[in-house]
């Protein structure tokens, strides 16, 4: 009798470490998902770009635009534009864009339109030279709003891109309401 309850009482102290050690898993297993997916409360439209970039296979050709480049290359209007973070592929190495532009207050669908110019633009100048893909590429452009800037990809997997955006650069909050 004493054997039979010294084998149960290990048999519950057995089954006790084993549900702790799986609780313990558990916490850990989830504590690294949280590590790996922050939350952002403030935009990031720099790591943005970096981390989009950084899952790319192609470098040979990328720009970072400068006010030069973004007023006198590209005809967007510096006076309705706050900041602006663009990375671009030079015309002879294709198209891999991605234009994020906070607009001055009220001027975003001056913003908007200035990006679609930009877009027919590379679609001109890539049916003359389809080199990658990139007249499709170019017309398959993705602008959209995400926080207080317009953004438009174009890659060759916007979808991809528009994940990290979504990460980087979080939504307005309307504290309005």
């Amino acid at each position: 009798m004493k054997r039979l309850i010294a084998m149960l009482l290990a048999l519950v102290l057995a089954l006790a470490m084993c549900a702790c050690g799986s609780e313990e898993e558990s916490e850990n297993s989830e504590n690294e998902a949280a590590e790996h997916k922050t939350v952002r409360t403030v935009a990031d439209p720099e790591g943005a770009l970096e981390e989009i970039y950084a899952q790319l296979e192609r470098k040979t050709g990328l720009v970072d635009a400068d006010d030069d480049i973004v007023s006198d290359v590209m005809g967007f209007d510096l006076e309705v534009i706050d900041e602006y973070y663009i990375r671009y592929m030079e015309t002879d190495y294709g198209a891999s864009d991605v234009y994020i532009i906070k607009p001055t207050e009220g001027e975003e669908e001056t913003v908007r339109e200035a990006m679609k110019e930009w877009q027919e633009s590379r679609i001109r100048a890539f049916s003359g030279y389809d080199i990658y893909n990139s007249t499709a590429i170019s017309e398959n452009a993705m602008i959209f709003r995400r926080g207080n800037y317009l953004v438009m990809l174009m890659l060759e997997d916007n979808e991809a891109a528009r994940r990290i955006i979504d990460e980087y650069i979080p939504e307005e909050l309307n504290l309005e309401n």
